[in-house]
C-alpha cells in the first residue's frame, strides 16, 4: 500500500489534537535556550506553561458558551481561569456539572459521530473541563460568576492545567502576534476577534469519558470533536466528526467554503534552493532557501512542517535573521509518535502585502534511517526539509555524500562530480512539483528507455536486516513433498537471502510498459526520466520523477511466497504496486488532491489504473484482486469495529484509521475506491467491447488531466468529468446528474446484497418480455444502484439486456428479451460492488 501524504492543514489540526489528557504530573520545564528568547518566544514560553490564578476563582451557574452552534453549560460549579499573558486570559478550569451540545450538520458527520459515540448528535454531560481560548472567554461569563475560595481548588488543578496549557502555545500565539485573516468572501461581517477565535476544551464526560472539542475558525472544518483511544498498546486519535462551523458558509447560498486552514492562501512558496550534506548512516545537515511571496495582510508568524529529529539553528529573511520557536525536544514515546512538527518564524513586523522574501533555514539531526543491507531512506521520520504541505514550486537540490553512496533524488540529475572521498550531485526541476525527496544506498542499478521516457531502478544487494528469513526443506531422492510426516532425512536449512538488485532489470522493463501503457490512455508522461529505488518493508511511496518502492515489488513471486505473503499479497506487490506508483506520476504528482476528503480519489484511480493494466495480461488475478478488495471491506475488524464496510465513506479519508478499524484508511480508500472507479467505468462502457470499450473512461480521465495539470482536484470535479458524458440510458429520472451515485456509493459505505426475484417471461406478438423484481438487501432505503441485466440462453453466452435503477428495497423492473432467453442474470460480470 503506498504510505497517503497528509495535506500540512490537516496535518496541523491533528498535531494540535493529539494531547495526551487528564494527567496530574506537572510538566517538565523547558530547557533553557542558549540565547535570551525574543519577545514572541517569551510570550510563546509563557502560553505554554500557564497555570491557575488564586486570585480568579468563582462559583458558577447558568452559563453558557456558544461557538459556531458548539455550546457548553455550566450548571453549576466552581471554574478558576488562567493567569493571565500580556493582558490575555487564556484559560480556564471548571469542575462540577455542566453539559455540551454539538450537532453535524449532515449525514455523513452525524453517521461518524454515531459510529464512535452511539449518537448522532453529542449531547454528554460532564464534570469537569479545561478551556484554552484566544478571544475574552473571562468577560463573557463574568454575569455568571461570583467570588469563591481559590487556594484549595488551584493547589488540586494547577498541574493538570499547566501540563494541558502546552499544545494550543502555538496557535494563541498566532492569534496575539498575526492581525486576523481577511473575511472569506460571502461570509457574514465579523469582528477582527471572531475572525481568528479560538476554543479547546478537553472534557471529562459522563460516559464517554475523556474527549476534546476544537472550535478554531482560521480552519475550514472549523469545528471537531474527538478522543484519544489506545488498542494492543497503540494511541489512535478517533477523530469523531469534523466540518466547517456556521461562519464558514457563505451568506449569499450557505455553501461550504474549502475545508482548508485558511490563512494557507495567503502565502506562496514558489522555489526551493537546498544544499544538504548526508552523513550515513542517519545524519543529514542543510541550509534551504525558500523564495516566498505573501498576499494576506498582518502576518508576522509563519509557520513550517519539519522533522521533529531536524534541529534549526536559524533562519533569516533577505539575511535578516528572524525569531525562531521550534518546541523543545518531546521524551520517548512522544517523539516516537509525532515525526513531524511545526516550526514558526516570526518577523519584527508585519510583512507588507505582495512583499517577496527569501528565507533561509539551516538545520540539522538525524532524520535518516538505517534498514540494513546498504540501504538508508528518509520516511519514518518525517519531512527533511522546512514546507508548507503539499504545493507546486521549483526545486534546485544539492547533495554532498560519501563516494561509496548512491542518491536518488527528484527532478532531474545536471551535475556529479566526485573529489577527495565525496560526492556532490545537483538535481533541478523541470516543471513546479509539489514535493521533493531523496533515497540513499549502495545501489545497484538497470536501466530502460520507452518513448524518449527513462526508466532506471536502483536496488540494493541485500533486502533490509528486518526482512524476514525462510528455510527450505531438503528431502532425499524419491521424499514425497505431499507426506505430513516427513522423512527423518528431510532437514530445514535457511534459504538464500533474496537480492533484490538481480531483478532490477526486470523491474525496469516491466516499469517501463506501465509508463506506455498509462501514456496512451492520460497523456505524455509528464517528466523526463523515472527513478525507482527500494523502500525498506511493505510500503511504497510515488514522488515526482521518484518511487520509493517496496523492498517486495523487487523480488520474484516465489521469493514473495517465501518471505510469508498470502497469494493476493504476492500479486499487489509484484503486479500492481509498481504500476500504482507510476501512476501517481499523472495523479497525486501533477495533479493534488483539494483537502482530505478527495485523498481518496487520487488513491483509488491509481489503484484501478494499475488493475486494468493487470487485467489486459492476467484477467484472473484481476479478477481475484477484486474480489479480494470487497471480501477486506465485508471482513470484521478484530478491533471490535465491526466490517471495515462500516469504518466510514472514501470521503473521510485519513479519519478511516481509528481504534476501531485501524486499517480502515487502506481498506475502504483503496478497496472500496477501486470499486468505485470499476463502478464508473463500467457505467459508461460500450456493452459491445472491442478496443474501444473503455473510450469515454479514459476521455474523462484525460481531460482531468488537462484541466488540473498542476492543480489540485477535488470530488466534485471528478463528478462534473463524469457528468459531461453522461449518456442518456444512464440518467437517472431524466436528469443529466451522478448525484445519485456519488451521495449513495461515494458519500455512502453500503455493500448491497442484490436478487432477482418474481422473473416471469411473456409474449407479445413476435417479441419477448421479462417482468421481475431487483431486490437490495444490507442496504440504505434510499441507496440507488445501476444495475446491469442479461439473458442466458441454453446455449451461447449471455446477452446484455440493458440496465435497471434499483431505487431502494425492491424495483420492478420489465425489459425486452430475446425469444430464446431461459433465464435472467443479473451482473454476470461483477461490474457492481455487492455482496457474494
Amino acid at each position: 500500500m503506498t504510505v497517503p501524504r497528509i495535506p500540512s492543514w490537516f496535518w496541523c489540526a491533528i498535531v494540535a489534537l493529539l494531547t495526551v489528557v487528564a494527567t496530574a504530573q506537572a510538566p517538565a520545564p523547558p530547557p533553557a535556550p542558549a540565547t535570551p528568547p525574543g519577545p514572541a518566544t517569551a510570550l510563546y514560553l509563557r502560553l505554554r506553561s500557564v497555570g491557575l490564578d488564586a486570585t480568579h476563582v468563582y462559583n458558577v451557574r447558568d452559563a453558557v458558551l456558544d461557538r459556531e452552534g458548539v455550546q457548553f453549560i455550566f450548571d453549576d460549579g466552581t471554574i478558576a481561569f488562567t493567569q493571565a499573558v500580556d493582558g490575555h486570559i487564556t484559560g480556564a478550569f471548571f469542575e462540577g456539572d455542566g453539559e455540551m451540545l454539538l450537532s453535524p450538520p449532515d449525514q455523513v458527520e452525524r453517521a461518524s459521530l454515531a459510529r464512535f459515540t452511539g449518537s448522532p448528535i453529542l449531547t454528554e454531560k460532564f464534570s469537569s473541563a479545561y478551556l484554552r481560548f484566544s478571544d475574552d472567554v473571562f468577560r463573557e461569563l463574568q454575569p455568571y460568576l461570583w467570588k469563591a475560595e481559590g487556594a484549595e481548588f488551584v493547589s488540586r488543578w494547577d498541574a493538570v492545567a499547566r501540563t494541558l496549557a502546552e499544545p494550543d502555545a502555538l496557535r494563541l500565539l498566532l492569534s496575539y502576534t498575526n492581525q486576523p485573516p481577511r473575511p472569506l468572501d460571502g461570509a457574514p461581517d465579523e469582528s477582527p476577534e471572531a475572525a481568528s477565535r479560538m476554543l479547546h476544551a478537553r472534557v471529562t464526560g459522563e460516559t464517554l469519558g475523556t474527549f476534546e472539542v476544537r472550535i478554531d475558525a482560521l480552519l475550514g472544518e472549523s469545528v471537531a470533536a474527538g478522543q484519544i483511544a489506545w488498542r494492543d498498546g497503540n494511541a489512535y486519535y478517533d477523530l469523531w466528526t469534523s466540518f466547517p462551523g456556521r461562519s464558514r458558509r457563505t451568506a449569499a447560498t450557505g455553501r461550504e467554503v474549502d475545508s482548508g486552514f485558511a490563512p494557507e492562501a495567503e502565502l506562496r512558496v514558489s522555489g526551493y534552493r537546498i544544499r544538504a550534506e548526508v552523513k550515513p548512516p542517519t545524519r543529514l545537515e542543510a541550509e534551504a532557501e525558500l523564495d516566498m511571496e505573501v498576499s494576506g495582510a498582518g502576518r508576522r508568524l509563519l509557520g513550517f512542517e519539519l522533522s521533529r529529529y531536524l534541529r534549526v539553528e536559524s533562519v533569516t529573511a533577505d539575511g535578516q535573521p528572524l525569531e525562531l520557536i521550534q518546541n523543545e525536544a518531546l521524551r520517548g514515546t512522544e517523539l516516537a509518535r509525532r515525526g513531524n512538527d511545526l516550526v514558526a518564524v516570526v518577523f519584527p513586523q508585519p510583512i507588507p502585502v505582495g512583499r517577496k522574501i527569501t528565507l533561509r533555514f539551516r538545520y540539522g539531526g538525524d532524520v535518516l534511517s538505517d534498514a540494513g543491507g546498504g540501504l538508508l531512506y528518509v520516511g519514518a521520520r518525517g519531512t527533511w526539509f522546512p514546507n508548507r504541505g503539499m504545493a507546486m514550486g521549483d526545486f534546485d537540490l544539492e547533495f554532498r555524500y560519501p563516494e561509496e553512496w548512491t542518491l536518488v533524488a527528484t527532478g532531474r540529475r545536471v551535475s556529479m562530480e566526485t573529489k577527495e572521498g565525496f560526492t556532490v550531485s545537483r538535481w533541478t526541476s523541470d516543471r513546479p512539483i509539489p514535493m521533493a525527496g531523496f533515497n540513499l544506498g549502495r545501489y545497484e542499478s538497470a536501466r530502460a528507455e520507452i518513448s524518449g521516457t527513462v526508466i532506471e531502478t536502483y536496488a540494493a544487494r541485500s533486502v533490509e536486516d528486518a526482512f524476514p528469513r525462510s528455510s527450505m526443506l531438503i528431502r532425499p531422492p524419491g521424499g514425497d513433498p505431499r507426506l505430513i510426516n516427513l522423512p527423518r532425512a528431510a532437514v530445514a536449512v535457511p534459504a538464500a537471502r533474496p537480492q533484490p538488485a538481480r531483478n532490477a532489470q526486470q523491474l525496469a522493463d516491466r516499469t517501463a510498459r506501465s509508463v506506455e501503457f498509462l501514456s496512451r490512455r492520460l497523456g505524455p508522461f509528464p517528466y523526463r526520466q523515472l527513478s525507482i529505488t527500494q523502500m525498506p518493508g511493505r510500503n511504497s511511496q510515488g514522488w515526482p520523477g521518484l518511487i520509493f518502492l517496496s523492498s517486495y515489488s523487487f523480488l520474484t513471486p516465489e521469493e514473495r511466497s517465501r518471505a510469508g505473503l498470502g497469494a493476493v499479497d504476492v500479486i499487489r506487490l509484484g503486479d500492481v504496486t509498481p504500476a500504482h506508483e507510476t501512476a501517481h506520476q499523472w495523479w497525486g504528482d501533477l495533479i493534488l488532491w483539494h483537502t482530505y476528503r478527495d485523498q481518496w480519489v487520487v488513491e483509488a484511480v491509481c489503484n484501478y489504473l494499475a488493475l486494468l493494466e493487470l487485467e489486459e495480461q492476467k484477467p484472473d488475478e484481476f479478477r481475484k484482486l477484486m474480489d479480494s478488495y470487497r471480501d477486506e471491506l465485508l471482513q470484521k475488524s478484530a478491533a471490535g469495529g465491526g466490517p471495515y464496510a462500516e469504518a466510514g465513506p472514501v470521503t473521510l479519508g485519513l479519519r478511516l484509521s481509528s481504534s476501531r478499524f485501524p486499517d480502515g484508511y487502506d481498506v475502504v480508500a483503496y478497496g472500496r475506491g477501486t470499486w468505485l472507479f470499476h463502478m464508473l467505468r463500467h457505467l459508461l462502457r460500450n456493452t459491445a467491447g472491442g478496443r474501444e470499450a473503455d473510450a469515454l473512461f479514459f476521455q474523462v480521465l484525460r481531460r482531468l488531466r488537462e484541466r488540473h495539470e498542476g492543480r489540485d482536484l477535488s470530488t466534485a470535479d471528478l463528478q462534473q468529468a463524469f457528468e459531461e458524458v453522461l449518456p442518456p440510458a444512464l440518467r437517472f429520472e431524466g436528469r443529466s446528474s451522478l448525484g445519485w451515485f456519488f451521495e449513495g456509493w461515494v458519500r455512502g459505505t453500503a455493500v448491497p446484497r442484490l436478487e432477482l426475484a418474481d422473473v416471469r417471461f411473456e409474449r407479445r406478438g413476435s417479441k419477448t418480455f421479462a417482468t421481475g423484481k431487483i431486490v437490495q438487501k444490507d442496504a440504505p432505503d434510499q441507496l440507488i444502484t445501476s444495475v446491469p441485466i442479461y439473458a442466458q440462453a441454453a446455449r451461447g453466452a449471455p446477452v446484455f439486456l440493458g440496465r435497471v435503477f434499483a431505487d431502494g428495497t425492491e424495483t420492478e423492473f420489465r425489459i425486452s428479451v430475446p425469444g430464446a432467453a431461459t433465464r435472467l442474470l443479473l451482473d454476470p460480470n461483477s461490474t457492481v460492488l455487492r455482496r457474494p
